[in-house]
């Protein structure tokens, strides 16, 4: 049936299931694409180069060449892609000829070599281009330290450069070309796999409901559940990101409004169902009682049909999402207990369960948007404000704080580490000579790579042990591997392939993974070129390390900045944000003067989500399971969570915003005490950012204004987030340790670790 109802065999389902999995672990597919491009780029090149006669040193040459820049070169847009990828060459070129040609004169190759590692790492400061090009370079004077040419064979070696970029171009732009609307197509798709799966994982929780579902299953089903959520949160700000560059202004606007609603009304639908499971008790027989109890009698504005239970509703959502409509009825159950009604949990479960379906119809019908049409099925137009508003005056408008002037000398971060490269590098390339005079270098990339896409001593430290431990693994498995493949060169030169893929694919992912496929890699290339010995991988290892040590010694002893000083001002600029997102909100709810669009608030809290990402990428050493310091781990966890969860409040804030017309809280009873709530809580996060004491930096309370009832169930919402999220602020305040000297008003709570 499946067959005939897909018009597939078996096969092709096959596939189509492995492409939702890719969809959704690899959004948009970019590491597929990317590693694509790196194994394409060298097929290309070396079939050109062998079908042209060139030797085997050009073709270790323009293969090296070929992989680095396909990995290095990145950028927005294809155009600015294409004039990095022309600038490349000479770069190449340069480099690859100050190699040959200083090769007799170890001492000042040496030098220049240090001095190109200053440089690579200087250039950083300029973006990608400035990164792509001093990589680039970088790349190709090391690779001729171990591919040895004479002078007069400089011009093949400009040859086969030349074709090796040529090759790129033609696998980039031409047969593997990736556009930004073919990116966004991706991204659409990966963001319809993780809402299947998020679905899915919801359907699940319904599915473990019974005496036969334990304690320990229903954790296991809620972490997969929080693992895929967080993956479409993931997929989520790449698709807001992406859709910019290949969409006219107010189609981008829609999309990024509908995604972040959907995403906003997935976690809901999680927070609601597992409260409505944790009211049910800790027995599954409670829990299977509240699932299957009908439900209020609503659904997308209309009645239920048939009452259906939550259970029902789940276990018909995955359906629900790929038809894109509401789910045939369905035989209720029989409640184990229906003569009991549900609990006010279940209720709010079956709204937030309507409210997603309805969040998710509509990014359904905002993505029937083609990229290159520039159009969009129109929609309905926003509220108008009640014209019976009376005149009231709107919020102050802060203004916007100035920009703090970038650090310069020393004190600018690209400099501060092509310092510490520098001093690091020097030592190595000695210390190298004494371990391999033949193979010096890896030290010196070794102590090179540890300072790539790090900030800090301890970002440093962490990258170096996973290096270390790559090369660990990769050497064991390559002693193995080049020995059984002696002898056998095109099983060898596959394998080297797979290894380029594997590396390029893992190299987002995980370092150690990426470590472990270059160490395989060159145990196969020395056997290929026959320059493969029983000692060769040991003085990989012993170079490695010797590099990492010189590499974290310099981060030690040279300008150090310690972790925490990185994270300190990581977390200022992310309770900043927050701060921001919280007074735009607030500006578009209570000022009709004042009108942030819903696309403006979108974009506020999508900047504070990426704040916040970056704070948690720099955490990853305090973090780390095997990091010395417990105490301040268990607080950057704790901190780390807090913050998560307010920049969770601050997109459902901007998403029921963005609901009603500009200043709808203006007539509301409800709004002195909706600007004193936020007035509190963007004091309280301006006053941490600022490393200053939160519980003292709440304003004096302005007497509220006279109210004419309760507010209604949306503001009651949005008063109950503003809530949470000062909570949440003064819990990062409590967790904090106070700056300055100890505040003799007590207030004991900062600097404990959370129980």
């Amino acid at each position: 049936m499946d067959a005939g109802r897909d018009g597939a065999g078996p096969v092709r389902r096959a596939l189509r299931a492995v492409r939702d999995v890719l969809d959704a672990t690899d959004p948009g597919l970019v590491r597929l694409v990317g590693a694509a491009h790196t194994v394409g780029a060298i097929c290309l090149a070396l079939a050109v180069l062998w079908a042209l006669g060139f030797g085997t040193p050009f073709l270790v040459a323009a293969g090296s060449s070929a992989l680095v820049w396909s990995m290095v070169l990145t950028g927005p847009k294809e155009g600015e892609q294409a004039v990095t990828h022309a600038l490349g060459l000479p770069a190449a070129l340069l480099a690859a000829t100050a190699a040959v040609l200083l090769a007799p004169y170890r001492v000042v190759s040496g030098a220049v070599f240090v001095v190109l590692l200053f440089v690579t790492v200087y250039v950083r400061r300029y973006g990608p281009r400035g990164t792509a090009l001093g990589m680039n370079a970088f790349q190709m004077y090391f690779v001729m330290q171990f591919v040895p040419l004479p002078a007069d064979q400089l011009p093949q070696l400009w040859a086969a450069l030349a074709v090796a970029f040529g090759c790129g171009a033609v696998v980039r732009f031409v047969l593997l070309r990736t556009s930004p609307d073919r990116s966004f197509v991706r991204l659409r798709r990966s963001v319809r796999a993780c809402l299947a799966d998020v679905a899915e994982a919801l359907a699940a929780l319904a599915d473990g409901d019974g005496a036969t579902s334990g304690d320990r299953d229903r954790a296991a089903r809620t972490t997969a559940l929080r693992r895929r959520l967080r993956r479409l949160h993931t997929c989520a700000l790449m698709l807001q990101d992406s859709v910019e560059a290949c969409a006219a202004p107010a189609v981008a606007a829609r999309v990024r409004t509908r995604m972040t609603e959907t995403d906003v009304r997935a976690e809901r639908l999680a927070v609601m169902l597992l409260r409505a499971g944790q009211d049910g008790g800790t027995s599954g027989q409670d829990f299977a009682h509240h699932l299957y109890l009908p439900g209020p009698g609503t659904r997308r504005g209309g009645p239920a049909a048939g009452g259906d239970s939550l259970a029902v509703r789940l276990r018909a959502l995955p359906e629900t999402l790929a038809r894109g409509g509401t789910p045939a009825d369905a035989a209720v159950p029989a409640s184990p207990r229906a003569d009991a009604g549900p609990a006010p949990a279940v209720a709010d479960a079956h709204q937030a369960l309507t409210d997603f379906e309805q969040a998710a119809a509509g990014l359904r019908e905002a993505f029937r948007w083609s990229p290159g049409t520039r159009t969009v099925p129109a929609e309905a137009p926003a509220p108008e404000a009640s014209p019976a508003a009376p005149a009231v005056p709107p919020a102050p408008v802060p203004p916007e704080p100035e920009p703090e002037p970038e650090p310069g000398g020393l004190r600018r971060p690209t400099t501060r580490a092509a310092v510490q490269v520098a001093c690091g590098a020097t030592v190595a390339t000695a210390g190298g000579q004494l371990i391999s005079a033949d193979h010096w270098y890896w030290a010196v990339l070794a102590c090179w790579m540890v300072f790539f896409n790090t900030s800090s001593t301890g970002e440093i430290a962490l990258k170096g042990s996973r290096r270390v431990a790559g090369t660990l693994a990769g050497a064991f498995v390559g002693l193995f591997v080049a020995s059984a493949l002696a002898g056998h060169p095109w099983p060898a030169f596959v394998l080297t392939l797979v290894c380029v893929f594997g590396m390029a694919y893992t190299a987002a992912l995980s370092y150690t993974a990426a470590t472990f496929f270059i160490t395989l890699m060159i145990a196969l290339l020395s056997d290929l070129l026959g320059t493969y010995t029983d000692g060769l991988l040991l003085i990989r290892i012993a170079e490695t390390a010797f590099g990492v040590l010189c590499g974290v010694a310099a981060a030690v002893l040279v300008l150090p900045r310690a972790t925490g000083q990185r994270t300190d001002a990581l977390l200022a600029d992310a309770l900043r944000s927050l701060a921001d997102a919280v007074t735009t909100t607030v500006r578009r709810l209570t000022s009709p003067a004042a009108d942030p669009s819903p696309d403006a608030l979108v974009r506020a809290a999508h900047a504070a989500d990426h704040r916040v990402e970056e704070l948690a990428r720099s955490l990853t050493p305090l973090v780390h399971p095997v990091a010395p310091h417990r105490a301040r781990r268990r607080t950057s966890l704790y901190v780390l969570g807090l913050l998560e969860t307010c920049a969770y409040h601050v997109r459902v804030l901007a998403v029921e915003a963005g609901r009603g017309a500009p200043g709808s809280w203006s007539a509301s009873p409800a709004r002195p005490m909706l600007e004193e709530r936020a007035r509190t809580v963007a004091v309280r996060l301006e006053a941490l950012a600022a490393a200053g004491h939160a519980d003292k930096a709440q304003p004096p309370s302005a007497p509220p204004a006279p109210g004419t009832g309760p507010p209604a169930p949306d503001e009651a919402r949005v008063l109950m987030h503003f809530r949470r999220l000062d909570d949440d602020v003064r819990a990062i305040a409590g967790a904090l340790p106070r700056p300055g000297p100890p505040d003799p008003a007590g207030g004991g709570g900062h600097g404990r670790e959370p129980e």
